[in-house]
């Protein structure tokens, strides 16, 4: 026999019902924001936690460099095999910290000079991606905010370096000029340094171990095919691959300085809290569940002659069921929406008490794309589920219940 099916109007008329019992419906959505408004503080509090450490990390140049401690001796194929990790985003080797240093002076300024530590640089230098793209030639240098401010220099100025050796028992020393392409603020370093091509830092080194005269040029400086490195830096692309490079450097015998423990500790931080906010959300799911479907059932019960004279009138069962499944999604829609208004103000007067002891640009309570998307889709889809149960119960009515009733 065929079957009519009344999905629309059985719609329409669960959309009446609700309205039809207002004081009913109110206490149903209330139910719902109850449980659900403080979970969406709990994630909006543990993103903000979380983002706000993240932030911090990141907002330090240095949160993604490992550095060696002492020296040692490393090739380019070692140095190479490292830099093509999957894990390393940069790797900039290292002369010997001895021969990592330039007495410089402003130019036409004798007199003004102090030692600078020289630190090898090249294209992709994470430390330097908001300075200047890569240093170009051997006569460039980036120079900290520090010895800019000693020096009284600039971007664009020039300045005087002298470097001094001993050889054969005789003191000899060459000087040459080189120019300021940019300055290093004090977030990147806060010592007395610059930002050098490897090649002129290695020649540097070279020239005070004897091993080389000094060119006339600057340009002339190139790279021995077969140097051995004192130590490097590197970089990670996240920080999250900080605890494994790390672990793995220090099986392999090389002393290093790293971010590692504050990275685990983030990590632990976001795994812990993510387990305390699935334990928080299921047991508050749960009871939301209960609550509504609890709801929805008394509701068809109450109601249950009135839906056997439905299915009296030609109403299917399905037609049955989808009554409370549309009553439940209309809930839990005005729930969510009220839940994220009082979830949004909740968290705003939380960001306004502790603004004073949180840095500048961080929030307590953050609210992102992905907890709106969340609780809307897993209240939903919980709702629904419930719905279904009182939907069955309520596709079982037969309809001569409802002739029993008039």
């Amino acid at each position: 026999m065929y079957k009519r099916f009344h999905f629309l109007l059985s719609a329409r008329l669960a959309w009446q019902d609700l309205k039809s019992e207002p004081i009913l419906s109110l206490c149903l959505v209330l139910g719902i924001v109850a449980v659900l408004a403080p979970l969406i503080v709990i994630a909006g509090l543990r993103s903000g936690v979380l983002t706000s450490i993240r932030q911090t990390l990141l907002e330090d140049p240095h949160a993604r460099e490992i550095v060696n401690v002492s020296n040692r001796s490393f090739s380019n194929e070692v140095l190479n095999s490292l830099r093509n990790r999957k894990d390393v985003q940069f790797l900039a080797p290292r002369t010997r910290t001895l021969a990592a240093s330039l007495f410089m002076e402003k130019a036409n300024d004798p007199g003004s000079g102090r030692h600078i530590t020289i630190i090898p640089t090249a294209k992709g230098d994470p430390l330097l991606t908001d300075i200047t793209p890569s240093i170009i030639n051997n006569n460039e240098i980036i120079l900290s905010s520090s010895a800019a401010n000693h020096l009284h220099l600039k971007k664009g100025d020039e300045i005087t370096a002298y470097l001094n050796r001993i050889l054969k028992g005789e003191k000899q020393q060459t000087r040459f000029t080189l120019k300021i392409i940019g300055i290093a603020p004090s977030s990147i370093t806060d010592q007395d340094s610059a930002f050098v091509t490897l090649s002129l830092a290695v020649g540097i080194e070279s020239y005070q171990d004897g091993v080389m005269s000094w060119p006339n040029t600057l340009q002339e400086l190139v790279l021995p095919s077969h140097t051995v490195y004192s130590g490097f830096r590197l970089y990670t692309h996240n920080l999250a691959e900080i605890p494994k490079i790390d672990a793995d450097l220090r099986q392999s015998g090389i002393d290093i300085v790293s971010r590692a423990g504050d990275v685990s500790g983030l990590l632990s931080l976001d795994y812990r809290l993510s387990l305390l906010f699935i334990c928080v959300a299921a047991l508050g799911g749960l009871g939301l569940c209960i609550s509504l479907g609890a709801g929805l059932w008394a509701n068809t019960e109450r109601k249950r002659k009135s839906l056997a004279l439905l299915r009296f009138n030609g109403f299917s069962a399905v037609d049955l069921m989808i009554f409370p499944v549309i009553q439940g999604a209309v809930l839990v829609c005005l729930g969510v929406i009220i839940s994220l208004g009082a979830a949004v103000g909740a968290g705003q007067l939380i960001n306004y008490l502790f603004n004073t002891v949180l840095p500048q640009g961080h929030a307590l309570f953050l609210l992102n794309i992905w907890i709106i998307l969340g609780s809307f889709i897993l209240t939903l889809t919980g709702g629904i589920i419930v719905s279904l149960l009182s939907g069955n119960r309520a596709a079982r009515i037969q309809p001569w219940e409802g002739i029993t009733a008039l």
